[in-house]
């Protein structure tokens, strides 16, 4: 079956915030008494604005737009308490992580943490222990009981793929080898040369005058499909037969000469090359409608109360609002 592409989502996400609990330690002691901060509580257990920042900040390090910043954060939050909702479930089944995986993980992630030596690693290495033992926990109940025996059989590969045959049209696809030079009479003698030598001599000739980075390779670039390139290469290159040269193409980089070593023209790709990635697709699909059903018949046994003036947002999302304390 295609990896868990949800499951490793949860987990690794999760896991990527145990590097940061010594930092979040700090910013407790600063905000004062964490009772009086939960934002959160799922079940029995009460998260605190620290625990929701440390959430925040190890998804929202890319993030540029403020006039977004209601919305995606209220998608986070959502995420958030599912999150909590599965560990919950997984604790009260009495879920545990195999220990040899719980013991490499941890090891792996306390190597990698910064200042080793620095006061408080041991209460950081505690903390790494704490989050990794919760991921495996979630990971290891939705594989053992939510998604257990999700299966796509070959015959939903095949109606799938009758149902969308436009979305496995592959484009013209070209394996490109450039020399680029800055002087246009050297770009004229490599012409000459390439003509002469019908072409055989592209890749040594890249090798000892081509200036691009593609040069160490025999100036090969590799493959791309139509759109991939800028509209004045593709105009040289598309129209080139296989073991052809392009004329000199002049941009703000230099001088390209191109050759063309493969051509694939668009076609429609047999149900053979695309059914792994279909089968993927599928699996995807009923993991996440497993894990969303999942999380509802949660929401529906186990309390969680959401402090809305305390976010430091505004929720916009729909999924809590009911749980939202004012």
């Amino acid at each position: 079956m295609p990896r868990l592409v949800l499951v490793s989502l949860l987990a690794g996400a999760s896991i990527g915030l145990a590097a940061c609990g010594w930092k979040d330690r700090v910013r407790r002691f600063l905000q004062g008494d964490e009772r009086r901060n939960v934002v959160v509580r799922v079940g029995d257990v009460q998260y605190p604005q620290s625990d929701l920042d440390r959430f925040f900040d190890s998804r929202l390090s890319d993030f540029r737009d403020p006039a977004q910043a209601d919305r995606v954060k209220s998608k986070l939050l959502d995420s958030f308490v599912e999150e909590k909702l599965l560990l919950c479930e997984a604790e009260r089944r009495g879920v545990e992580p195999d220990p040899e995986a719980l013991r490499r993980m941890v090891l792996k992630l306390a190597e990698s943490a910064a200042d080793r030596d620095q006061p408080g690693a041991g209460a950081r290495d505690a903390e790494i222990e704490r989050s990794v033992r919760e991921s495996l926990k979630m990971q290891r109940y939705l594989r053992d009981f939510v998604l257990k025996g999700i299966r796509v059989e070959p015959a939903e590969c095949e109606e799938y793929y009758r149902q969308h045959l436009g979305d496995y049209v592959r484009n013209d696809v070209v394996h490109v080898r450039e020399i680029m030079v800055g002087d246009a009479a050297q770009a004229d003698r490599i012409l000459a040369s390439l003509k002469v030598n019908k072409n055989k001599n592209f890749g040594e000739l890249a090798r000892v005058h081509s200036t691009a980075p593609s040069a160490a390779d025999g100036g090969d670039l590799g493959k791309f499909s139509r759109g991939d390139l800028p509209e004045e290469f593709e105009r040289a290159i598309y129209s080139l037969a296989p073991g052809t040269v392009s004329r000199v193409v002049r941009t703000a980089y230099g001088l390209h000469i191109f050759m063309v070593e493969e051509k694939v023209l668009a076609h429609q790709q047999k149900l053979f090359e695309v059914q792994d990635e279909i089968a993927e697709k599928l699996v995807t699909e009923r993991q996440r409608a497993r894990i969303d059903a999942e999380v509802d018949a949660l929401l529906k046994r186990i309390p969680v109360e959401v402090y809305p003036e305390r976010l430091g947002f505004y929720y916009v999302g729909t999924r809590l609002q009911k749980f939202s304390r004012e």
